[in-house]
């Protein structure tokens, strides 16, 4: 069995193909700050997403991500650990802890859907 094909039936979410902006941003420790970046967010699921962005974050990192869905008008803020690195591309995990953040989730899954854009994993 091919290992790749394993690897995407386990996924829990679909991803789909979008391209869109994004903010991230990074939280330091003593002294508190705040980084930001502007990049661009790919292959997006109700679960995380790929992030193309030219800041350095460490693998096991808690960023925040704001971008507005290609089937919105608002703006979406989620927390997420990143996850795999590969240059400047980051691959995030939402981080679901809350009745909220589980319904961010759901509505980025439910809108996604909605515009019919699946796309199978490299």
């Amino acid at each position: 069995m091919d290992h790749d094909l394993d690897f995407v039936t386990r996924r829990r979410c679909p991803r789909f193909a979008v391209d869109f902006a994004v903010q991230v941003r990074l939280t330091t420790q003593g002294p508190t700050r705040v980084v930001a970046c502007e990049g661009q967010g790919t292959d997006i699921s109700g679960g995380g997403l790929s992030v193309r962005a030219d800041i350095d974050l460490s693998v096991g990192a808690q960023i925040g991500v704001e971008f507005t869905p290609p089937y919105s008008d608002h703006p979406m803020l989620f927390r997420c650990f990143v996850r795999n690195r590969e240059g400047n591309c980051y691959g995030v995990e939402f981080i679901t802890e809350s009745d909220d953040d589980y319904r961010k989730a759901g509505e980025l899954q439910a809108g996604l859907a909605a515009m019919n854009c699946e796309v199978s994993v490299r």
